[in-house]
């Protein structure tokens, strides 16, 4: 198997999530385009994060692949200098952006109600 095809299959699985965060996306730019404020940019900032997370993930894989076969680099060290590390950040960027963007949305709608 080579990179192509691995992207390929890798791809096969991440179209629920792609499909996901997209519809995400979609929401967040009709709230931004409605007035939206910062609570609303953060929420299309962090979904757009986590697609391109998810369209990232397959071209990494297969970069960790083609390390361990064709460079003779151990899974493991593969794995984590393709994989996690960038991964890890873009994935906590992006949740980072959607939490905080609902707890400014609903801390905002507690301090309308008192």
């Amino acid at each position: 198997m080579n990179y192509f095809e691995l992207v390929g299959f890798s791809f096969l699985g991440h179209i629920p999530s792609l499909l996901a965060w997209l519809v995400g996306i979609v929401f967040g730019v009709r709230m931004v385009r409605q007035g939206g404020q910062r609570a609303e940019k953060l929420f299309l900032t962090g979904s757009s994060l986590m697609f391109v997370t998810q369209i990232v993930i397959p071209f990494l894989s297969g970069i960790a692949w083609w390390l361990v076969h064709e460079r003779g680099m151990s899974r493991a060290l593969a794995s984590g200098l393709a994989v996690s590390l960038p991964m890890g950040v873009l994935g906590l960027a992006g949740i980072v952006c959607l939490v905080y963007a609902f707890w400014l949305r609903f801390r905002a709608r507690r301090q309308e109600q008192v």
